[in-house]
């Protein structure tokens, strides 16, 4: 049944959530925006920077900031702070199937990440970032033109995803999802969310989610 596996890349590949929260959390401050790095993993995680500024600033605060300039800056703090998801290069590099990522992170960044935890041979180039589609997950939109683009129908393809955003997107794409709970940032009770929203299967480390695959795809 499956010909494609899709990966998301933060929070799944590489752990990077966390890292977003504490450093969004000090950007919004300067601001004068306080959010606890908790009610960041709850409510941000998944979505673009742009897009968590956008709904939390006013249009007076935006116009007193260079949005451009200031996510570009919360991109390199996160991404200087790379680390993988312990156990997943295993996971990657063991299952016999086409690999993708799938992300709402710029294209920069997808590779740094993949390449960071040395998988960029594995994927060969296949990554899909947001800014290659007219809207970024929770749309449907990156899963689709991944899809195409692989030249695979949507219901051939296994995502493993973490985020709500990113389970609903790959979802409405018509993918079957693997919600995937084993990164640092994931809290009591998201698996249930994820599956809530349209997972088919969750897993809470790369062992459970290598066992699953393999399942899925005998």
């Amino acid at each position: 049944m499956f010909k494609q596996l899709i990966f998301d890349c933060d929070g799944v590949l590489v752990d990077t959530e966390i890292i977003a929260a504490e450093v969004m959390t000090k950007a919004f401050a300067q601001c004068d925006i306080h959010v606890t790095v908790e009610d960041y993993l709850t409510t941000y995680t998944g979505k673009t920077i742009s897009s968590i500024f956008n709904s939390l600033l006013s249009p007076e605060q935006l116009q007193q900031i260079n949005l451009k300039e200031f996510t570009h800056q919360c991109d390199v703090d996160i991404y200087d702070q790379l680390r993988p998801v312990k156990g997943m290069q295993d996971v990657v590099r063991t299952l016999p199937f086409p690999k993708a990522v799938v992300s709402n992170s710029s294209l920069w960044q997808v590779k740094k990440a993949v390449k960071h935890i040395g998988l960029e041979d594995i994927f060969n180039e296949k990554f899909f970032s947001s800014e290659m589609v007219p809207n970024p997950k929770p749309w449907p939109d990156i899963y689709l033109h991944a899809a195409k683009t692989l030249e695979v129908s949507p219901e051939h393809c296994l995502v493993v995803e973490d985020s709500k955003s990113g389970v609903k997107a790959a979802v409405d794409a018509g993918m079957t999802v693997i919600g995937f709970t084993g990164a640092s940032h994931i809290r009591n009770g998201h698996g249930e969310i994820l599956l809530e929203i349209g997972a088919s299967h969750v897993a809470s480390n790369p062992d459970e989610l290598k066992t699953l695959i393999g399942k899925l795809t005998a």
